[in-house]
């Protein structure tokens, strides 16, 4: 009589898990990258931006946008912006969500920044109720006017 060993159990066989696995990897990964990227943007990415740097400080020192939004006005979103950056200079569009110690709003921002000098082409404050203010030149805008933006 020979002694053979005995054969090992036969290993569970996680073809089905592992392709299934893959393929939710497949669909959620493109969802995860974008919310990353997101995030990284709200959180890293407007905190580095010279631009929004200098238009903020310039709204926070503009009687008319402490008049409609009180003090202490900080951002509180991007809802869009379109940039180009080229060597030593960025331009972009911006729409902020501010808030301030009265209400909340949004700024339309079209800004360059160009060796570290800001150039503001046109900041439209949108208050509550829909009032908009231009604040390069001071003035209460119609509602019904078109807002220069992205």
């Amino acid at each position: 009589m020979t002694a053979t060993s005995p054969s090992p159990p036969p290993r569970p066989n996680r073809g089905c898990l592992w392709g299934c696995l893959a393929v939710l990897a497949f669909i959620f990964l493109p969802v995860l990258l974008a919310a990353g990227y997101g995030a990284w943007f709200f959180y890293q990415g407007y905190v580095n931006d010279p631009v929004l740097h200098g238009v903020v400080e310039l709204v926070r020192h503009d009687g008319m946008a402490e008049m409609v939004l009180g003090e202490n006005i900080h951002i509180t979103g991007v809802e869009g912006s379109a940039l180009s950056y080229m060597w030593g200079g960025e331009a972009g569009s911006y729409v902020l969500d501010l808030a301030g110690s009265k209400s909340a709003g949004a700024l339309h921002v079209s800004a360059k920044s160009d060796h570290g000098r800001l150039t503001v082409q046109s900041m439209i404050l949108e208050g509550p109720a829909g009032s908009r203010y231009d604040l390069l030149h001071h003035v209460a805008q119609p509602s019904d006017s078109p807002t220069q933006s992205i």
